[in-house]
C-alpha cells in the first residue's frame, strides 16, 4: 500500500470539474506516471502494471499476483527489460482510474461518468471485465474484442485453501463501512454470520476464511467474484455507488438476472443465484494474455 496520503486527500477534495481540467493538463506526461498519481513514477524500459495501491483492498492487490502467475507460465520475469516504457492494466476498475496509453487485460470501467478519462488514449484491448466496459470503450472509438473476465477468477489456479470446516452459514464482506443493525450484531455473536475482512493484501488468509462459510453476502465486487471462483454461492449486497462494475461482472457470466439485497437480513433470506461456469472465461483470458509486451 502506498504511504503518500497527500494524493488521496487531494483527490478527496477535488470536484470532478477540477479533475477533468487536470486530466487535460496531465495528458502530455501521462505515460510517465501510474494511474492518476503523478508521484508514482512509471519505470523506463519496463512493463508497468497499473493497479490501485493507495489503500488495502484485496481485489486491487490481486493484480500483480495474477499477472505474475501468468508470466511464470512462460518463465518471464515481470521486471524484464523491454523497449520503451509500457503500461498494463489488469484486475480492477482501473481503466478510468488512470489516463495512460496501455494494454488492457481484464480491466473494467468504474462508472460511465468517468468516461472523459478514456479520451485521446492509445488502448490496446485484449480482454475486458464485461460487456458494459466493452460497450463504453466502443462508444469512445476503441476496438474491443468480446473477450470477458475479471482475472481474479484465475486465483483458484494459484492458491488452494487449507482444508477447513464450514463453521458459519454466512460470511459477510463489506467493501466500505456498512451500518450493521443491532439484529445483525446479535447474529454475529451467535456465529450465524462471520465478518470477512477484504481490506487486506493477504489473499491466502482471506481465501482460507472464505472457505469456512457456506454462503457469502458481499457489497464488495471481488467478494462476490472470489466466492464464486471458489464455488461458494454469493448474494450481492446493494452497493452505495458504482453499480456498473457489478453488472459488468454478472453479465460477463451470462447472468442478466440476479438478486440484490437491500440489507444483510434480506440477503440471509435470499436464494443465491446459480454459480457460473467460468471455464470459458478462464480459457479466453489465458489465451488473451499479452505475453508479447515482454518481448
Amino acid at each position: 500500500m502506498r504511504t503518500d496520503k497527500f494524493n488521496l486527500k487531494l483527490k478527496a477534495v477535488m470536484g470532478e470539474g477540477v479533475k477533468k481540467t487536470l486530466v487535460k493538463m496531465m495528458r502530455p506526461w501521462r505515460n510517465g506516471f501510474m494511474l492518476f498519481n503523478i508521484s508514482d513514477r512509471a519505470k523506463k524500459n519496463r512493463v508497468n502494471l497499473n493497479y490501485w495501491n493507495e489503500s488495502e483492498n484485496l481485489g486491487d492487490t490481486l493484480s500483480p499476483v495474477v499477472v505474475n502467475y501468468m508470466l511464470d507460465q512462460k518463465g518471464i520475469n515481470p521486471d524484464k527489460e523491454v523497449s520503451g516504457r509500457k503500461h498494463l492494466y489488469a484486475v480492477g476498475s482501473v481503466l478510468t482510474a488512470g489516463i495512460q496509453d496501455a494494454t488492457v487485460w481484464g480491466s473494467g470501467v468504474l462508472n460511465a461518468s468517468l468516461g472523459y478519462r478514456l479520451e485521446k488514449r492509445n488502448l490496446d484491448v485484449r480482454a475486458v471485465r464485461g460487456p458494459l466496459t466493452r460497450a463504453i470503450l466502443m462508444d469512445y472509438g476503441y476496438n474491443v474484442p468480446s473477450v470477458y473476465g475479471d482475472p481474479a477468477i484465475l486465483l483458484p489456479e494459484i492458491y488452494s485453501p487449507v482444508k477447513i470446516d464450514k463453521d458459519c452459514r454466512y460470511g459477510l464482506i463489506i467493501h466500505k463501512d456498512y451500518d450493521l443493525s443491532k439484529a445483525l450484531q446479535s447474529d454475529l455473536a451467535k456465529n450465524i454470520v462471520k465478518k470477512l475482512d477484504i481490506c487486506t493484501a493477504d489473499y491466502k488468509k482471506f481465501i482460507d476464511q472464505l472457505n469456512s462459510v457456506e454462503v457469502v453476502i458481499s457489497s464488495s465486487l471481488h467478494g462476490v467474484i472470489l466466492a464464486e471462483a471458489y464455488g461458494i454461492p454469493a448474494v450481492m449486497l446493494k452497493p452505495q455507488i458504482d453499480i456498473v462494475k457489478y453488472l459488468d461482472y454478472y453479465y460477463s457470466t451470462g447472468r442478466l438476472n440476479f438478486p440484490v439485497a437491500d440489507s444483510v437480513e434480506e440477503a440471509m433470506k435470499t436464494k443465491p443465484v446459480d454459480l457460473p461456469d467460468l471455464r470459458k472465461l478462464k480459457n479466453d483470458l489465458r489465451a488473451a494474455f499479452p505475453f508479447d509486451l515482454y518481448e
